[in-house]
């Protein structure tokens, strides 16, 4: 076990995002309805969220959020994340939560610049906050276009037994991998993260390199290569994504060099400007005309955000 861990920030903020959601429509304009955060401090190596390691057991944040375009919560949604219809009734709108986030950060003197959120894979940040903000329209905040993708790094140290371990999220993979058990309510956003926060130390603990390693980019060269929809792509969620990932303005690249939090912190590694008043993420530089002109059918998921233009 090293005796520092290997990462160039003071803190990870361990994150998830729980959205609404209907058993298989993969079009649904999802909206967050849970923010959970757990903290893992580097220089003491704990996660600051279990009492009996801390002298702080009040770092976490775990917000439910009421939805607003569609308000009720499906059945499947209820039983996928365990949240129910009457909390959420009882919660602030997403604009309001943000604003407490925020807050919290200020009160336990997170320095953006210093620490990443980490999540399980890319949608946390790529798909559900990007896609919560333009339906808010507000400008993309610069603390979420840059996370470490702790997949990324799983799949490098499981290397070639990747593919052969055993479960269907990437959560399952990690906790069978690392025998590490779950506890909990599998898509609770605060269960998740506490589960991702333990699999992050893990990892930290046998002395591996941890940092950011996937930023949002206001212009990507793969989507300049014309897309072929597949007219059944709304009835299969990975062909879905592919479509989503041209419409939203924002692509999820992976980073081909390390992540220097005083120099690229809030710089869109494309443009190279700022991604806190100059690059912000709100008009799609690369618009898929040829993409919306082969969808003939309703497009929930960009209609409702209005990212289609008439």
């Amino acid at each position: 076990m090293s005796s520092e861990y290997r990462c160039t920030l003071e803190d990870l903020l361990i994150i998830d995002f729980e959205t609404t959601c209907e058993e298989n429509v993969f079009d649904h304009p999802v909206e967050i309805i849970q923010i959970g955060v757990v903290v893992l401090n580097i220089k003491d190596k704990v996660i600051q969220q279990q009492s009996f390691k801390l002298q702080r057991e009040d770092i976490v944040f775990d917000k439910l959020v009421k939805p607003v375009v569609n308000p009720i919560l499906s059945q499947h949604c209820i039983e996928l994340t365990g949240i129910q219809q009457n909390d959420v009734d009882k919660a602030e709108t997403f604009s309001v939560v943000y604003q407490h986030f925020l807050a919290w950060l200020k009160e336990h003197k997170f320095d953006e610049r210093k620490f990443a959120f980490v999540c399980d894979g890319r949608q946390d940040m790529w798909r559900l906050a990007q896609y919560q903000f333009l339906l808010i329209k507000e400008n993309f905040p610069a603390i979420f276009r840059q996370w470490i993708n702790m997949n990324k790094i799983f799949q490098d140290v499981a290397k070639e037994k990747y593919l052969s371990i055993a479960g269907r999220s990437n959560l399952q993979k990690m906790s069978n991998f690392f025998e590490i058990e779950f506890e909990g309510h599998a898509h609770n956003a605060i269960d998740d993260v506490k589960f991702l926060a333990k699999v992050t130390k893990k990892i930290l603990d046998t002395g591996r390199f941890v940092n950011v390693n996937e930023t949002l980019n206001c212009i990507s060269g793969w989507r300049n290569v014309p897309e072929n929809v597949d007219p059944n792509w709304k009835s299969d969620m990975h062909k879905t994504h592919k479509v989503i990932a041209r419409v939203l303005p924002l692509a999820s690249v992976k980073r081909r060099r390390a992540y220097d939090p005083a120099e690229d912190y809030g710089i869109c590694l494309f443009c190279k400007k700022s991604t806190i008043d100059t690059c912000v993420g709100g008009v799609h530089k690369q618009y898929p005309a040829d993409l919306y002109s082969q969808i003939k059918e309703p497009f929930d998921f960009a209609t409702v955000a209005g990212l289609k233009r008439e």
